[in-house]
C-alpha cells in the first residue's frame, strides 16, 4: 500500500473477509495476530465497545478456516505455515434484554447449538436442559487440536443484568458451566480467543477461565486494537 492510496474506509464493516473482498482499508495487525495464532493457547482480551473486537475475531476465523486466502499482501503472508481447522465462532453480544431466566436459557442454548452445528454437533432436542453436557460429550469425541473456538463479548449476558441480582446469578452459573466445559475439553482445542468488556476475574467466573492468558494489559499487544500514531500517518495520510 502506498501512503497516498485512498482505499475506501471500512466504516461499519466488522467482517474481515467482507472488508478484504471490498478492497477497504485495513491497518495491518497481522504481525501481532501471528504471534498469538502460532501458539496452542487460550487468550482473553478486554476492551470497551467499538474498539474492533468483532473484526479481530473475524480475522482469526478467516486465518484458521481459510488459511492465507484473504491475507494477500499482509505481513502474515510470509509467516503463516499452519494448516486449516474447524472454526466455531460465537457472538454473545446480542443476548441482551432478556427478562427472565428461562428466556436467557433458551437464547443462550440456541446460540450454542447454532454455533456448533456447522462443526457437526447435534443436540438432542428432548434433552435441551442438558445442552452444555451434550456439547461437552461431543467435544470429547473430536480429534486432538482440531477445533478453534472464538468467542466475542463473552461477558455480554452478564453486563446486561448487573442490576438484577437473582438474574445475574443465574446467568453467571450458566456461563460458568459453559466455560468449564471449554476448560475440561482442552485436548480438542487448537486455539481459543475471547473478547469482552470486563476482565474475566471481575465477572465471578475466574476458576473456569484461570487457564486463559489475559493480554488486556500486555504492552506487546496493546496496538492489536485501535490505531497508533504511526499507523494513522502511514495508512490514513491520504485522508
Amino acid at each position: 500500500m502506498t501512503e497516498t492510496a485512498l482505499f475506501p474506509l471500512p466504516i461499519g464493516t466488522t467482517d474481515f473477509e467482507a472488508l478484504r473482498d471490498a478492497g477497504q482499508l485495513y491497518v495491518d495487525k497481522t504481525p501481532l495476530i501471528f504471534e498469538l495464532a502460532r501458539l496452542r493457547q487460550k487468550f482473553i482480551l478486554a476492551r470497551p465497545g467499538r474498539f474492533g473486537k468483532t473484526l479481530l475475531a473475524s480475522t482469526f476465523a478467516s486465518l484458521f478456516k481459510h488459511g492465507l486466502t484473504y491475507f494477500a499482501g499482509l505481513a502474515i503472508e510470509k509467516l503463516w505455515k499452519d494448516k486449516t481447522y474447524t472454526v466455531v465462532k460465537i457472538d454473545f453480544s446480542d443476548i441482551k434484554n432478556f427478562e427472565s431466566i428461562q428466556d436467557f436459557y433458551a437464547r443462550f442454548d440456541d446460540r450454542l447449538i447454532d454455533a456448533f452445528a456447522p462443526a457437526g454437533f447435534r443436540c438432542n432436542e428432548s434433552e435441551r436442559q442438558s445442552t452444555i453436557r451434550q456439547l461437552s460429550r461431543w467435544m470429547k469425541t473430536l480429534p486432538v487440536n482440531s477445533l478453534v473456538l472464538l468467542i466475542n463479548d463473552y461477558d455480554s449476558p452478564l453486563t446486561t443484568c448487573l442490576l438484577t441480582p437473582e438474574l445475574f446469578k443465574a446467568v453467571r452459573t450458566r456461563l460458568s458451566s459453559f466455560y468449564a466445559s471449554v476448560k475440561t475439553n482442552d485436548a480438542c482445542l487448537r486455539f481459543v480467543f475471547m473478547t469482552g468488556i470486563t476482565k474475566f476475574h471481575q465477572t465471578g467466573i475466574f476458576s473456569e477461565l484461570n487457564n486463559f492468558t489475559d493480554i488486556s494489559l500486555d504492552p506487546m499487544f496493546s496496538p492489536l486494537l485501535g490505531y497508533t500514531n504511526e499507523e494513522i500517518r502511514r495508512y490514513f495520510s491520504g485522508y
